[in-house]
């Protein structure tokens, strides 16, 4: 059964999926950017780039293991209501 919008009673309404800081997350924190800075930082500062290399790579390491360990479990987002989108009327809403 397809959902009604409370707000405009229109039937068209779509599913309304926030991704919108998981994506942005995983390009600013991404292992190359992470690793390129800081190569780029060591250059400047005239240390082995090598250096540098090492340390973005752990640290993208350690950024990716504690965004592993704040996610939640499959079962707990299935859980959680889904949010909805009336194209009509723009108004969002959980049933």
């Amino acid at each position: 059964m397809k959902p009604i919008c409370p707000n405009c009673h229109s039937s068209h309404v779509i599913e309304n999926i926030d991704t919108s800081i998981q994506s942005i997350s995983e390009h600013v924190l991404s292992p190359k950017l992470l690793v390129s800075l800081s190569v780029s930082v060591c250059k400047y500062y005239k240390i082995n780039p090598m250096i540098g290399m090492v340390a973005g790579s752990a640290i993208a390491t350690v950024i990716n293991l504690a965004q592993q360990r704040l996610m939640q479990p499959p079962l707990i987002r299935a859980a959680v209501m889904p949010r909805y989108l009336c194209s009509t009327c723009q108004h969002s809403f959980s049933l």
